[in-house]
């Protein structure tokens, strides 16, 4: 891989450093009909934290083999490190490029600009070196505590004046609101619903917050509401060994947490609670709350499996150790930090995911993927492997899973399973959906014939049925609401899938894969990969439902890549990452 990079600027001013750069990058391996997407990753290292942010690029030209681009950015330094909350300390910047299958971190670049610019409280003189750049942030002017410990009352004084000013005037402000709604003043331009008694509640909520200099939501009272009963609780001394698995996306013990549990379980030292509520929103109920923010108060260690906002709100205790189990294996799309210019991306303001303590992942690769996504360190990423896929080297638990399947669905047995699990399409559960017409199930069968079986499992977001014609009901079957999918992975002559993580398993097991990726130009726009999908998957790619039918029918799944892929995302073989993650767990309890 051949590549040039240019920095154009680098200009910190009110505690914002903007960062332009344009560059080149060929790779003479690659198709000659390959457009890959470059990728920019800004990596900041102050010696106890790291951080890996993209730059957004914006302009992307393919010219004969050659890519060129070109974009810009502006980083929070406040936001940039999690303990260490500015850009108070000596602290490298790199630049590391992604194309095609090469990914080349702390690449040589040339800087035009001779100088960093002034901030007003800090000066920035830069050490520049091929690989690098040294900011050294020095002071120029500190406020005296003296006169933070005088401005801090009256700062108190002007807020609660508002206060009392806003409550006042609050009969005002709901009669103004009834006027509005007779047509006689105008409405607040921040309320754009046209519902009655919203407009009434909005419009008195928006005078309300403009004089309170405060803006008031339902949300915002919701996270303070969960934030003091956090800190009520804090009053309460950590309890050493208590452990809480904490998961709003699943009402029992299963996957990881319960291959986890299953090897602390006989540990009698230890005090483990759980957590498990199924939230398709943001809110918990009044009870579960409770219970929620006391663990979070008193718990040595908490175990979460999924993104739970809540526990975002606050800073846990110093004490507390925070254990994400992330769910998916690998690193494949995108997701968080990231995303910085994708549709639902993260901001780079946000607190979510950043209080996370580790991190475990099931690789080496994983690291800078998942440190970049979750915007934290990468040494709080810790490669154990995913304790669910545990199960693929239980030799006595695939029989019985083959047995327990075949009893069930006996005509089965013979037949070339093929098991039809997409992901969703839409960012959020509440828009995610399937294009179920994209995928015939009476045509694709009809044309495969008697000797195959097709199972569906779609993502648990989507809740649509599948149609199914009945006349094909015993060879055509929707498990997707009660059936484990490493199960069916088992069980299964070949995968046909997208943009799904369960790619990772079927690699492990060595599955037959067909990525059916009718949308993919559109996806990568959307969403977009932490490897280049054309390139790498571990099967054949196809874009229509003939050729679909056209795949299978010929046996063609193109499997050359399958064990490449699966051991540069999985760095254990052996069936212990359980054992891995439960040793990380009693080691936290013991920080």
């Amino acid at each position: 891989m051949e590549y040039g990079l240019t920095v154009h600027q680098l200009r910190i001013e009110n505690n914002t450093l903007t960062v332009s750069v344009s560059g080149w990058v060929k790779d003479d391996a690659l198709p000659e009909d390959a457009f890959c997407r470059p990728k920019v990753v800004l990596h900041f290292d102050n010696q106890s934290e790291d951080r890996r942010i993209p730059m957004v690029l914006k302009e992307i030209q393919h010219e004969k083999g050659l890519c060129r681009f070109a974009g810009s950015y502006a980083y929070r330094l406040d936001c940039l490190y999690w303990k260490t909350r500015s850009l108070t300390a000596d602290t490298t910047l790199r630049f590391h490029l992604f194309y095609g299958n090469g990914y080349e971190e702390a690449i040589p670049f040339d800087f035009t600009q001779t100088e960093i610019q002034d901030d007003g409280r800090y000066w920035y003189p830069p050490v520049c070196s091929k690989e690098g750049i040294l900011l050294s942030p020095k002071k120029r002017f500190r406020l005296p505590k003296w006169a933070v410990a005088v401005t801090f009352p009256l700062r108190c004084v002007v807020v609660g004046c508002n206060a009392l000013l806003a409550v006042a005037l609050l009969p005002w402000f709901f009669a103004e609101a009834l006027l509005a709604l007779m047509g006689i003043v105008s409405t607040a331009p921040a309320v754009k619903t046209t519902h009655p008694l919203r407009r009434l509640v909005g419009h008195t909520n928006a005078r309300f917050s403009a004089v309170l200099g405060y803006k008031i939501t339902l949300g915002g009272i919701y996270r303070g509401l969960v934030i003091s009963l956090y800190r009520l609780f804090c009053l309460l001394p950590v309890q050493k060994k208590r452990i809480t698995f904490i998961s709003l996306r699943r009402n029992d013990l299963t996957g990881n947490f319960a291959f986890v549990y299953d090897q602390l379980k006989d540990d009698p030292t230890l005090n483990i609670h759980f957590i498990l509520s199924y939230r398709p929103t943001a809110w918990i109920p009044p009870l579960t709350l409770l219970r929620f923010c006391y663990a979070c108060a008193v718990s040595k260690v908490i175990v979460l499996d999924e993104f739970t906002p809540q526990i975002h709100y606050f800073n846990l205790r110093k004490k507390t150790k925070l254990i994400q189990l992330w769910h998916a294996c690998g690193a494949f799309k995108t997701f968080g930090f990231t995303r910085l210019d994708k549709p639902m991306g993260s901001p780079q303001t946000t607190r979510m995911h950043r209080s996370y303590d580790y991190v475990t992942v099931s690789s080496s690769y994983c690291k800078k993927c998942h440190a970049e996504g979750f915007g934290i360190a990468q040494n709080n990423v810790v490669p154990t492997g995913i304790p669910r896929t545990d199960v693929f080297f239980d030799q006595a638990y695939k029989d019985r899973v083959k047995q327990e399947f075949f009893a069930k669905y006996p005509h089965l047995q013979g037949k070339k399973i093929l098991l039809f699990a997409p992901t969703f399409r839409g960012n959020v559960k509440e828009t995610a959906h399937y294009p179920m017409e994209r995928f015939d199930l009476k045509a694709v069968y009809e044309a495969l014939g008697e000797d195959y079986a097709i199972l569906v499992k779609h993502h648990p977001f989507i809740k649509q049925a599948h149609p199914i014609p009945a006349e094909y009901g015993d060879s055509i079957i929707d498990l997707s609401h009660n059936s484990e999918l490493n199960d069916l992975l088992l069980i299964s002559h070949a995968v046909i899938t997208d943009y799904s993580s369960l790619i990772f398993e079927a690699s492990l097991i060595g599955l037959n894969q067909l990525f059916y990726v009718y949308d993919l130009q559109e996806y990568i726009r959307d969403r977009d990969f932490y490897f280049d999908l054309p390139l790498s998957a571990p099967g054949k790619l196809v874009y229509t439902q003939q050729q679909v039918i056209d795949a299978i029918l010929a046996d063609d799944y193109q499997p050359q890549r399958m064990e490449q892929f699966a051991r540069l995302f999985f760095d254990h073989f052996d069936g212990q990452s359980s054992r891995r993650v439960a040793d990380l767990i009693q080691s936290a309890c013991k920080e």
